[in-house]
C-alpha cells in the first residue's frame, strides 16, 4: 500500500499479505466498525490500524500474523481479538489503549508493548492458549495479562504501572511465568486464584502491596524468584491456597515475609526472608518448611496464631528479637532449628499453644526457650551457648518437658520456672550458670538424672515442690519454705456501702416500709 490514510475497513479473505511500502506510513482509520476483519491466511506488516467502536484487527477464521504494525483502539474496545478457532501471531507491534482478547483461540505474541490499555494488557479466556515472549506491558488500567480458564506461558516479559494485579490466573487457568520483571503494580505482582497453576521462575517484583498472592485453591510451583520491598506482604496464601515455593527471596517486607491465612498450606524449600518487620506469619493454616533462613527481622522471624499444626526443619534465625513464636492453640514442630544472636527469645509459646523442639541449637538473647500461659514447649537434644537469662524459662500454668537439654553458661539459669507452671526434666546438663541451674518458685517440678556443674551460685533452687532424682553437682541444694497464702479477707457489712456521690437520695435499711418521695421541679 502507498502512504496516505484510508479512513475505511477492511475485510480481507484468503490467503492476503497487506503491507506499506514504508513502514509506519499507511493508516487505516474508519470512523466506525472494525479497522480489519481477516478470513483466511492473513498477513498484516508496518501498518497503522485504528478503529473508534469496535475491534481494531479481529481474526474472525484461520490464520493472522501481525508485524511491525501500531494498533491504536479507544475506549472500551479490543485492539487484537482472536475469536474461537482462531490462530494469531504478533511480532514487533505495539497496542495502544486498547486490549488483546483471545477465547479459546491460539496466539503467540513476541516483542511487542502493550501501553496504556484502558482494560487488561492481555485477556485469556475459554481455554486459550497464549505465549507471550520479549514483550512489555505499561499503565495498563486493571491487569497486565489475565488467564481465565486457559493456558498462558510468558517469558521475559516487564509489567509496569498497573492498576491492580500484573498477571492474573483464576478459574482454573494455567499460568507460567518466567524471566520476568513487574513493577509499581498498584496491589499486587502476581495473583493465583480459583485453584489456578502453573510455574513461577527466575522473575523479579518490586515495589507493590503484595508481591504473589495465591488464593482460592490455587497452587503454583514458585522458583528462583525474588520480591522486593513490598509494601503489605512479599508473599500471602489464603483462603486455602497452596503452592510449593523453592529458593525463593523476600527482602525489606514492610509488614510480612510471608503472609499465611484462612487453611493456606505452603510448603517452602530454601526460602530467604531478610529485612522487614515480620519474617513468616501464619494464622489459622498450615506451613511446612525446610531449609528456610530468616535474617535481620525488626520483629518475630515466624510466627504463628490461631490454629493449626506446622513443622519447620533446618530453620536459620539471626538478627531477629524473636525467632518462633506461637500464639493460640497452634502446634509446631521444630526440628534442626539453628537459631542465633536472637534479641529476647528463641522459641516461645503462649496461651494454649504447642511446641515441639528436636536438634534445635540457641546461641545468644535473654532466654532461649519460653512457655508462658497454658503453653506446651516440648525440648529433645536442644543445646543452649551464651544466653544472658535462662536457658529456659516457664511461666503461667504452662509445662516445659526436655530431654537430652544442654546449657552452657554463662547464663544466669538453666532453667527458670514460676508461679503454677510445670516442669518435666531429664537426662540434662548445665554448666557454667551463675546463679543456678535450676531455680524452681512455686512450680510442679520432676528433674531425674541431671548434671549442673561449675562454681557459681547454686545446683537447684526449690521450694519443696520439685522431685529431684539423680541429680549431681558440686554446687548446693537449696529448698526454702514455700510462703503461705494470706487468709482470705472476708468483709461483713451491716449497712449500705456506697462507691461515689449521692445526690438528693433517701436510704433506709432494717425497716420493712420505703417512702419515696420526688423532688418537686417546677418551681
Amino acid at each position: 500500500m502507498d502512504p496516505g490514510r484510508y479512513p475505511e475497513s477492511l475485510f480481507v479473505q484468503g490467503d492476503v499479505r497487506i503491507a506499506a511500502r514504508r513502514p509506519g506510513t499507511v493508516e487505516i482509520c474508519p470512523p466506525t466498525g472494525a479497522g480489519v476483519v481477516a478470513s483466511g491466511v492473513v498477513r498484516l506488516e508496518g501498518l497503522v490500524l485504528r478503529a473508534q467502536d469496535n475491534d481494531v484487527v479481529r481474526c474472525a477464521a484461520g490464520t493472522l500474523a501481525v508485524s511491525a504494525c501500531t494498533l491504536v483502539a479507544h475506549g472500551d474496545t479490543a485492539a487484537l481479538h482472536g475469536p474461537p478457532g482462531s490462530s494469531v501471531a504478533v511480532t514487533d507491534t505495539e497496542l495502544q489503549y486498547g486490549r488483546a482478547v483471545f477465547t479459546n483461540s491460539r496466539a503467540l505474541i513476541e516483542r511487542c508493548v502493550f501501553t496504556d490499555s484502558a482494560n487488561n494488557g492481555l485477556w485469556a479466556a475459554a481455554g486459550a492458549d497464549v505465549i507471550i515472549r520479549r514483550s512489555r506491558f505499561d499503565r495498563c488500567r486493571i491487569h497486565g495479562l489475565v488467564s481465565r480458564g486457559s493456558r498462558v506461558s510468558v517469558t521475559g516479559c516487564q509489567f509496569t504501572g498497573t492498576g491492580n494485579a500484573a498477571v492474573v490466573a483464576d478459574q482454573n487457568g494455567h499460568l507460567d511465568v518466567a524471566d520476568c520483571r513487574i513493577e509499581a503494580a498498584q496491589t499486587t505482582g502476581i495473583h493465583y486464584s480459583q485453584r489456578a497453576r502453573g510455574t513461577i521462575t527466575g522473575t523479579h517484583v518490586e515495589p507493590t502491596d503484595t508481591g504473589l498472592l495465591v488464593t482460592d485453591g490455587a497452587d503454583p510451583l514458585v522458583r528462583e524468584c525474588t520480591f522486593e520491598q513490598p509494601r503489605v506482604a512479599g508473599i500471602e496464601v489464603n483462603t486455602h491456597g497452596t503452592g510449593r515455593f523453592e529458593n525463593v527471596t523476600v527482602r525489606q517486607a514492610r509488614k510480612f515475609g510471608m503472609f499465611v491465612a484462612t487453611q493456606g498450606a505452603p510448603v517452602l524449600a530454601g526460602c530467604r526472608f531478610t529485612g522487614g518487620k515480620v519474617g513468616i506469619y501464619v494464622e489459622n493454616a498450615r506451613l511446612v518448611a525446610a531449609a528456610t533462613v530468616v535474617e535481620g527481622l525488626d520483629n518475630a522471624a515466624v510466627r504463628f496464631a490461631g490454629q493449626g499444626n506446622s513443622e519447620l526443619t533446618r530453620l536459620h534465625v539471626a538478627g531477629s528479637p524473636v525467632a518462633v513464636e506461637a500464639k493460640g492453640t497452634t502446634d509446631v514442630h521444630v526440628t534442626e532449628a539453628h537459631v542465633r544472636d536472637v534479641g529476647l527469645v528463641g522459641l516461645v509459646g503462649h496461651e494454649n499453644s504447642s511446641i515441639r523442639a528436636a536438634n534445635c541449637r540457641v546461641s545468644g538473647g535473654k532466654i532461649a526457650f519460653s512457655a508462658n500461659n497454658s503453653a506446651h514447649v516440648d525440648l529433645h537434644d536442644c543445646q543452649v551457648s551464651g544466653v544472658e537469662l535462662s536457658g529456659a524459662g516457664v511461666l503461667g500454668t504452662a509445662t516445659l518437658t526436655a530431654r537430652r537439654l544442654t546449657v552452657s553458661g554463662p547464663a544466669s539459669m538453666g532453667v527458670f520456672v514460676a508461679e503454677k507452671a510445670n516442669l518435666n526434666l531429664a537426662d540434662s546438663l548445665f554448666t557454667g550458670t551463675t546463679t543456678a541451674g535450676l531455680n524452681l518458685h512455686g512450680a510442679s517440678a520432676l528433674v531425674r538424672n541431671v548434671d549442673v556443674t561449675g562454681s557459681e551460685g547454686f545446683a537447684v533452687h526449690h521450694n519443696g515442690s520439685a522431685v529431684l532424682e539423680e541429680v549431681r553437682s558440686p554446687l548446693r541444694v537449696i529448698e526454702v519454705e514455700p510462703k503461705p497464702e494470706p487468709p482470705p479477707v472476708v468483709h461483713n457489712y451491716h449497712g449500705p456501702v456506697i462507691h461515689g456521690d449521692v445526690v438528693q437520695s433517701v436510704l433506709t435499711w432494717g425497716n420493712t416500709i420505703v417512702q419515696q418521695t420526688t423532688p418537686d421541679r417546677r418551681s
